[in-house]
């Protein structure tokens, strides 16, 4: 099958400096008969009259050359064939803009010569096709991954584009973080030690291999077992002092972040969730006091969630309503045993006065 000829992503000239021209020649040539049955697929499939497509035109095509090649192919079209642009729907444009392609003279030879209707249809059916496999992308990660976060303790979306494309599922893409230099965004390190989060594979990737910080609503219900489990394994070899560190760094970080959302409200956006603001202060002072009281089963559970600031505030709250009431029905006890042993007043059934 053609789709195993792996496509070599840089140029002509870089392949010469890696001394890698044969893999760019062997992917070159597979580029070539890409195109060639890319027109052959639409000849068969198209429609002259009509200008429409049969959905099995595509489908053919992405059966043998797969969808990083078929991809690249119609992307490198659009950009050496300016004249298909007119007829290209909001869609496509917008994904052509997506693609990356290195500059190469010899990419004039692969390009898709048809009509631009039926070019247009033929990728409209390839990017449906890539949306029915419902891979984890960037709308699945935290924003501005890449460019700001910390990938250390992180749950990651491997690319697909470093994948062979018989591992394009969430199984293969999810990874955790464990360390390396690469887990920084300013660091000048690349490298992350990771475990696949499937088949608990030890690998070493790049930085740039990952799409992201996948975004906790969408870690599959498998993962979060898997990675309860890694949490745990890594907790119970740390020392105490150290648990307590790591926990305190985690709940103040998430405080950073959340006084951070609150420097994009208005004056009055901030009075009205005073309540919540005051809520997640009183946790993050609750959890950060006394931590040496702490049992080391309680600080590994805190440093096993995934926000704690955020998952413990509710029921922190709750818990201080419970004993701000109880405090009141104290407080009622001891006064009404002072009156009564003042003889200020007297209990309803003992005659006298009563308080109502």
């Amino acid at each position: 099958m053609e789709i195993e000829t792996r496509l070599y992503p840089y140029g002509k000239r870089e392949a010469k400096q890696l001394e890698e021209l044969d893999q760019w020649t062997e992917s070159f040539r597979a580029n070539v008969s890409c195109a060639r049955e890319i027109e052959e697929a639409i000849r068969t499939y198209g429609d002259g009259e009509s200008g429409a497509l049969c959905r099995e035109a595509a489908q053919s095509i992405l059966d043998r050359w797969g969808f990083k090649r078929t991809t690249f192919v119609l992307a490198n079209t659009l950009r050496e064939e300016g004249s298909y642009g007119r007829f290209l729907s909001e869609e496509n444009r917008q994904w052509q803009k997506e693609q990356y392609l290195p500059s190469d003279h010899e990419n004039r030879y692969f390009t898709v010569d048809t009509a631009g209707v039926f070019l247009d249809a033929f990728i409209g059916q390839v990017r449906e096709a890539y949306k029915a496999l419902n891979l984890l992308g960037p709308e699945h990660c935290q924003p501005d991954s890449f460019s700001s976060l910390d990938y250390e303790g992180k749950v990651l979306v491997l690319s697909p584009d470093v994948l062979k494309e018989s591992y394009w599922n969430e199984h293969a893409m999810l990874w955790y973080a464990h360390d390396g230099f690469g887990c920084s965004p300013t660091a000048i390190g690349r490298s992350i030690r990771c475990t696949c989060l499937n088949d608990e594979e030890m690998a070493r990737w790049n930085r740039t291999d990952f799409t992201g910080v996948l975004k906790e609503e969408f870690l599959p219900d498998w993962a979060r077992e898997k990675l309860q489990e890694l949490k745990l394994n890594k907790l119970q070899q740390m020392s105490r002092s150290e648990k307590e560190q790591a926990l305190a760094m985690r709940i103040n970080l998430a405080w950073d972040r959340y006084e951070m959302s609150l420097q994009t409200l208005s004056v009055s956006e901030v009075i009205d969730q005073i309540a919540d603001v005051s809520a997640v202060w009183m946790c993050r002072d609750a959890l950060l006091k006394d931590m040496e009281l702490y049992s080391d089963e309680q600080l590994i559970f805190l440093l096993s969630l995934f926000d704690p600031l955020d998952q413990m505030r509710d029921h922190l709250a709750q818990e201080q309503e419970a004993d701000q009431m109880e405090q009141v029905n104290d407080a009622i006890r001891c006064l009404q045993k002072e009156l009564q042993e003042s003889q200020k007043i007297k209990t309803p059934g003992q005659g006298g006065m009563s308080m109502k």
